[in-house]
């Protein structure tokens, strides 16, 4: 009887859980609250964009000097998520933060300072719906759980029962835990910002810089020339040497015949 009754509760809690559904997507949700703006709503995730030229043998040096303005701004919660250095045919670096507003604004005028700004972009996702759902999604599963708390707190007696709700009360607060981390991700995404920097030469495009690196280049270059004039040399030996025996062979059967030929 008692499982039968926990079965009959559980199907209540369901409906119960749907129909408040269907009243919460009628209704403003609360993410300015969620955001802590206040209710200002804000639920734009801003990414910038921003491309430097400068002096060539600056680069390196300019690359660790930003990620120590980053490291600098503890208040505005800047954070490096990559930083990578390319010291190829043209030195280059790209560098990833994520902070603040404020801080990507502080990070911005400071790399403007050091070099020419050639691409600067700002772009925004609306995460309004993700919000929503996430919030929607928590606020069911919340109801559930204590629906299924009381249910437990009834079933004591029963231990099919008892077992039956524990598994999904387990299973509910799994999904509680999942949801709330996806919470937090948004979080972080509305109330902080992205800045992608990429800073390239500003030289690599004049007349004398290709020859330069050319001449800087003749000895390897030389050398890997040479490397695979040997490396052929050894892979046509061979070849050089069978094919000598074979025009060899081949010019001793014809003069046979030419000479059986011939021979009266």
């Amino acid at each position: 009887m008692r499982t039968v009754l926990l079965s009959i509760l559980l199907c209540m809690s369901l409906l119960a859980c749907a129909k408040k559904e269907g009243s919460a997507g009628g209704n403003a949700v609360e993410t300015g609250k969620m955001n802590g703006n206040n209710g200002s709503n804000k639920t734009l995730a801003y990414a910038h964009t921003l491309e430097l030229e400068i002096d060539e043998q600056k680069i390196g040096s300019m690359h660790a000097a930003a990620q120590q303005f980053c490291l600098s701004l503890q208040a505005e919660q800047c954070v490096i998520l990559e930083a990578r250095l390319d010291t190829g045919r043209y030195a280059s670096a790209h560098l990833k933060f994520r902070a603040s507003p404020a801080g990507i604004q502080k990070l911005q005028v400071n790399l403007n300072k050091q070099g020419e700004v050639v691409h600067q972009s700002v772009t925004a996702e609306d995460l309004a719906g993700p919000i929503q759902d996430n919030q929607k999604k928590l606020a069911m599963l919340n109801d559930y759980r204590s629906r299924l708390e009381a249910l437990r707190s009834r079933a004591n007696a029963d231990i099919d029962a008892l077992i039956k709700t524990s598994k999904e009360l387990a299973s509910v607060q799994e999904q509680i835990e999942s949801l709330s981390g996806q919470r937090e991700q948004l979080v972080q995404r509305v109330e902080t910002e992205l800045l992608s920097v990429t800073l390239r030469p500003d030289n690599s495009h004049t007349f004398g810089q290709p020859i330069k690196q050319a001449l800087s280049r003749f000895g390897g270059d030389l050398a890997q020339g040479l490397a695979v004039a040997i490396t052929g040399i050894a892979y046509l030996l061979p070849w050089s040497v069978i094919l000598f025996f074979f025009v060899w062979i081949v010019r001793k059967l014809w003069r046979r015949k030419k000479a059986s030929v011939l021979k009266p």
